[in-house]
């Protein structure tokens, strides 16, 4: 390999370093390691319980989950967190609108409930009223909230 080729790879892996570590959040950078798991390798990590309910020191959920509390709020995730994290986070947001946003500017705010004629709007608010939506990746947001009114923004990251 030549010394030309050599420097632009150490300058490409410099660079993604640089932007991973400006892009990851800051509840992933300061992860903790789980504790090991107690079993054997190659076995099962942890055990089941009667609901179906696997965890890795291989106490029954409910437990792990109360004894997780006690230790820290590191120490294991709650029940739904790891979705949150996937879905929901600084990069990109998809699901459930976020109840408390970013500061954002709205670039375009559509209401249909104004188009729609008088003796249609209860049908169509009773069918719409429960919207709560919202598509955000690295701040350019579109939320769909009740009765279809759609928002457009920009901001500055998605939770």
């Amino acid at each position: 390999m030549s010394a030309i080729a050599r420097k632009i790879n150490i300058g490409i892996a410099a660079g993604a370093m640089a932007a991973a570590a400006t892009l990851t959040p800051v509840n992933v950078a300061h992860a903790q390691p789980l504790p090991a798991p107690t079993s054997a390798l190659g076995g099962m990590a942890g055990g089941l319980d009667d609901e179906g309910c696997v965890t890795i020191t291989g106490a029954p959920c409910a437990s792990a989950f109360v004894s997780a509390a006690a230790d820290g709020p590191s120490a294991a995730a709650t029940p739904g967190s790891i979705v949150r994290s996937i879905f929901q986070n600084d990069l990109w947001w998809i699901g459930r609108a976020n109840p408390t946003p970013p500061p954002r500017a709205d670039v375009l705010v559509f209401t249909p409930l104004s188009l729609i004629p008088g003796f249609l709007k209860p049908a169509y608010s009773w069918f719409t009223q429960n919207l709560n939506f919202e598509a955000c990746f690295l701040g350019a947001s579109v939320t769909v909230g009740p009765y279809g009114t759609t928002t457009v923004a920009v901001g500055r990251g998605c939770a």
